[in-house]
């Protein structure tokens, strides 16, 4: 597959959704995960199949809470898109980073448009694995590469929700805040929803302890490097972003901003 190792995190989700999906009785039913998940083991080396199959085991058992949390946070944006599109029938989502995130399949998709922006290798994969199940829009280019804003909003740049789930805690602070600012001036009467860590995991101990789960329990090299101090400090990153909602996420909360409320 040859993906590097922070979109190899994206995989990381995906298993805690399929596992969670799989359990008896689960609470959070998500076939499409499950397909998405066998597909990437059918194609790829055996190296990455044993990586992958790995954490499947390791997310199916002592780790299992992981899963579900993990699985919790993704409700949660489900529940914000969901919320959304029923308020804004006819709106556009748009899934930042979305690695092989099957939300599209848990929200109501007929009255929404729906667009998924990531790295090409990532969306290439993904189109191979899911095919003609793939009926909505695919960008393969950074989050950072402002040709996606162009390409999306060639329709009207209001009554957007931007998704942001798992991502930006893994762009270097500045890079966060050019988001943002990209983000204030091309978008009008829309929202953003994503969630951050507070930034002590990113220094100390705290640092440390993180490098070492990633290390052992992800068996990648990959950690976080960007975090907020306090959520009201977020409407700093620029002009006309509002923080309006918080909810409960996993490593930190699901944070909800209206861009240029009307």
């Amino acid at each position: 597959m040859n993906l590097s190792q922070v979109s190899r995190t994206a995989i990381l989700t995906l298993v805690t959704r399929a596992v969670a999906s799989e359990r008896q009785n689960a609470l959070f039913n998500d076939p499409m995960a499950v397909r998405c998940l066998e597909g990437l083991v059918s194609v790829a080396s055996p190296e990455e199949r044993n990586w992958i199959l790995g954490r499947r085991r390791f997310y199916a058992g002592i780790s299992v809470h992981d899963a579900i949390a993990g699985a919790r946070r993704a409700r949660v944006f489900d529940g914000i898109a969901t919320q959304y599109v029923a308020a804004n029938p006819g709106c556009t989502i748009v899934n930042l980073g979305c690695g092989f995130d099957t939300r599209f399949w848990r929200i109501a998709n007929e009255h929404c448009r729906y667009i998924e922006i990531d790295l090409p290798e990532v969306v290439e994969l993904k189109a191979e694995i899911l095919k003609d199940d793939l009926v909505y829009e695919l960008v393969g280019c950074s989050v950072m590469d402002a040709s996606w804003i162009d390409r999306v909003t060639a329709r009207g740049h209001a009554r957007f929700l931007l998704l942001a789930e798992g991502l930006l805690m893994f762009l270097p602070e500045p890079d966060v805040g050019h988001l943002f600012r990209r983000l204030a001036e091309r978008f009008s009467d829309s929202q953003f929803a994503f969630d951050m860590v507070p930034r002590k995991y990113l220094k100390g101990l705290w640092k440390m302890l993180l490098r070492l789960e990633t290390t052992i329990n992800w068996r990648l090299n990959a950690s976080w490097v960007s975090g907020f101090n306090d959520v009201r400090e977020i409407e700093s990153y620029a002009p006309g972003i509002r923080v309006v909602g918080e909810k409960v996420g996993s490593a930190g909360p699901v944070i909800v901003t209206a861009i240029n409320a009307a």
